[in-house]
């Protein structure tokens, strides 16, 4: 899909999440011989394949507008886009023009050699990839904080109404809820308690922390808070995360940190799978 504007002859992957890939996603398979141009609103850059691009609760797809950029792009598209030769958006870039980004498929380990190594990341965070299930989210523990809607710092019950932003210093009438949660994951070789944070738990959750919120607010249908968070369970998923020693009553523990969260490429997979069994062969 080219990006921007035509000049440009890249390539990106965005995966759309939940709803969006359920009713939109349906849409854009249904008519992908006809090459439909998307304009996509508020999305989240992330590291899959160098450079990658995910939706959030608050994304907004539009597909064939009548942007004046959208019949642009069709235009250049129609006459010479399709026959053109393209490249990924992340091609050719070092980790540190990214923003010190690294492939979800750069250093992948089994959990097993994170929680087997409990002096990984005394001196300094430790990251790795790895590919596991979210195995148990406990549905009793604190998911989410108040925060201010200006910089989602945490806010605290004001004199009279509303809330104080200690960062922002001042008052506010409302707040939003941002997830901080932990879940455990699982893969063949062991399981590990991963802390999520905001953007990574709406990906896996399906729902924003105010909508889950009021699941679990509603009389009587504390089920449908369950079922929720029982339908994030068991889906394989792509990690990049942080490993550190965090210190908690005189005794070094292991924290381990999602820091982006990505679905599954089974083709990408099998071509990794591919790779190291040539560099067995190459080895014996």
């Amino acid at each position: 899909m080219p990006l921007g504007v035509e000049s440009l002859k890249k390539t990106v992957v965005v995966s759309l999440w939940n709803d969006l890939a359920t009713s939109i996603g349906q849409e854009l398979l249904d008519n992908a011989d006809k090459s439909p141009i998307v304009a996509i609103k508020s999305l989240k850059v992330g590291d899959f394949q160098g450079v990658s691009l995910s939706t959030l609760t608050r994304s907004t797809v539009l597909v064939n507008t009548d942007m004046p950029e959208s019949k642009k792009l069709r235009s250049w598209y129609d006459s010479e886009g399709k026959e053109a030769s393209m490249a990924s958006v992340g091609s050719g870039m070092s980790p540190s023009s990214k923003g010190g980004m690294q492939s979800m498929y750069s250093d992948r380990v089994r959990l097993s050699y994170i929680t087997s190594n409990p002096s990984l990341g005394e001196d300094k965070p430790a990251f790795f990839s790895i590919r596991a299930y979210i195995s148990f989210i406990k549905p009793d523990q604190t998911m989410w904080y108040r925060a201010c809607k200006t910089c989602n710092k945490k806010v605290t019950d004001a004199i009279g109404s509303g809330y104080w932003c200690e960062g922002c210093q001042k008052n506010d009438e409302e707040c939003s809820l941002r997830y901080i949660m932990v879940v455990k994951v699982s893969d063949a070789s062991g399981e590990a308690w991963v802390s999520v944070f905001n953007e990574q738990a709406e990906q896996i959750i399906g729902c924003s922390a105010d909508e889950l919120d009021k699941l679990e607010s509603q009389e009587g249908d504390q089920n449908l808070y369950q079922l929720k968070l029982k339908e994030a369970t068991w889906v394989p998923y792509l990690f990049r995360v942080s490993v550190v020693q965090n210190e908690y009553m005189n005794e070094k523990r292991q924290r381990i940190t999602a820091k982006s969260v990505a679905p599954v490429d089974f083709a990408a997979e099998s071509r990794l799978l591919l790779e190291d069994i040539s560099k067995m062969k190459v080895s014996q």
